[in-house]
């Protein structure tokens, strides 16, 4: 009966995947579809919670086997594992923040952070080291990029217009257009 269940499941995961496959290509849902992708669902979410409690009762099972002293050395080994758990975990908050200050300190965005973040404070400080010399020399290219100037214009205008032409122009728009270029010609006393 679980072989026919197992074949049901692969059954209803294709349709799925097909499902799937078809609404990426802009297909609506129908009603069936939604209720054998919600069953399909349902049925992997069973499956692993039997799976779950089946090693669970497994584990329990074992436990029950063990002496005494055996059950309190497992249980103490668990224990330091989970302590050890949480002791890196804080551990890599502390580097976290350490780094994000190291970062702050550099003057670099806080948002390099994962970028340079490291097993260790020496790996840290050289990768945030190095990242410094790319960041600054990335930043000074850009600057020097907007820094160069256009040549500057010679003579008056650059259109070569007079004043007394600029102002016989009848279209108010490309007057004013050829006032702003040729500014100097109009400021002069």
């Amino acid at each position: 009966m679980s072989e026919e269940n197992q074949n049901q499941s692969v059954d209803e995961q294709q349709e799925v995947e097909a499902t799937e496959s078809e609404a990426k290509q802009g297909r609506l849902f129908t009603r069936d579809d939604v209720a054998k992708m919600l069953k399909a669902e349902r049925t992997k979410w069973e499956d692993g919670q039997a799976k779950a409690l089946e090693e669970a009762r497994t584990e329990g099972e074992r436990l029950a086997r063990l002496s005494k002293d055996q059950r309190a050395k497992e249980e103490q080994e668990k224990r330091e594992q989970a302590i050890q758990e949480r002791e890196n975990a804080i551990a890599l908050k502390e580097l976290r923040l350490e780094t994000r200050d190291l970062l702050a300190t550099e003057g670099l965005p806080s948002e390099f952070l994962d970028i340079v973040l490291a097993p260790t404070a020496e790996e840290v400080t050289s990768n945030i080291e190095a990242l410094r010399k790319v960041f600054d020399e990335e930043v000074e290219k850009k600057v020097n990029a907007r820094l160069v100037q256009k040549t500057a214009r010679t003579g008056n205008s650059s259109s070569g217009m007079s004043k007394s032409e600029i102002m016989a122009i009848k279209d108010d728009d490309e007057r004013q257009r050829l006032i702003a270029e040729n500014r100097s010609l109009f400021t002069q006393k």
